[in-house]
């Protein structure tokens, strides 16, 4: 939303208020915007949480300062530290060069897409798709890919060959730098091609023994049809994007005969859920 809005890259993190039994936390985005035009920035964020369906972002409370360039980069770089995620995932920025024993290091500049693992549905997604790559599958599809770090995860855990779909242009230019610095182009192939475009007519040989979608609740549910399509018989689906507050909507659209829970993950007010695709 904030990238649509104007915003040069997007940060999320947690933020912790009072101690022990008293301790809230809040999540938090930020958005780094061009300080020569500062009233059509508000604007359009302003416009933008206004046409949001949860009326708890329409209520987000927004805060402004102002950054020099020298501390707009240093800003930029305090928020992106390394995140470990499950047992054998690292997700470095470029300017990170520790090293985290024997994980695998993920390289992720966030450009102006979203998906650093800082965010709680990435860090989750990252856990489920550690544990339904067991053995790792020979293909797998990953829907809404941002910066690519979960098809650049799915590529380091073992899986030969990954389809990486978005059709933000800005997304796709930052994931095609991030399989680069990754040296995954052989293993990675990226598309701007909408999901029931690609796969309208998917046979049982081409279909995907396991997908990830981390996006929202209403693209998830739209996509339904699609992503029955595009998943193999046998074969699971993670999703992510999704609030507590929305599974009962999400369980609805993924249900028998086509689908059967597999299992979920909770990280704050966010579920992810891995289905399994039932035999046709």
């Amino acid at each position: 939303m904030l990238v649509e809005a104007g915003s040069q890259g997007v940060v999320t993190g947690v933020r912790e208020l009072a101690r022990g039994a008293r301790l809230r936390r809040y999540e938090t985005v930020r958005g780094f915007f061009p300080a020569a035009e500062p009233v059509r920035a508000r604007l359009a964020v302003r416009a933008a949480l206004s046409r949001m369906r949860d009326p708890r972002l329409r209520r987000t409370r927004v805060n402004w300062r102002e950054l020099d360039a020298r501390l707009w980069e240093m800003d930029w770089r305090e928020h992106f530290q390394p995140v470990l995620a499950g047992r054998s995932l690292a997700v470095v920025p470029p300017w990170t060069r520790a090293r985290f024993g024997a994980r695998r290091r993920v390289v992720i500049h966030p450009g102006m897409a979203f998906g650093t693992g800082q965010h709680a549905t990435t860090r989750a997604c990252l856990e489920m798709l550690e544990r339904c790559a067991v053995p790792p599958p020979a293909r797998a599809l990953d829907v809404g890919t941002g910066t690519g770090v979960l098809a650049i995860a799915l590529a380091k855990l073992g899986v030969r060959h990954v389809l990486a779909l978005d059709t933000d242009p800005q997304a796709l230019a930052a994931a095609r730098g991030n399989v680069r610095r990754n040296r995954l182009g052989r293993r990675v192939r990226l598309s701007s091609l909408a999901l029931d475009t690609v796969r309208p007519h998917a046979t049982r040989a081409t279909r995907y023994p396991l997908v990830v979608a981390n996006l929202y609740l209403d693209v998830l549910v739209a996509l339904a049809p699609a992503l029955s399509v595009a998943v193999a018989p046998g074969g699971t689906l993670v999703t992510s994007g999704v609030l507590r507050s929305q599974q009962g909507r999400l369980r609805a659209a993924f249900t028998r005969p086509h689908w059967r829970l597999r299992g979920t993950r909770r990280s704050g007010s966010w579920v992810t859920t891995a289905f399994i695709r039932e035999v046709d």
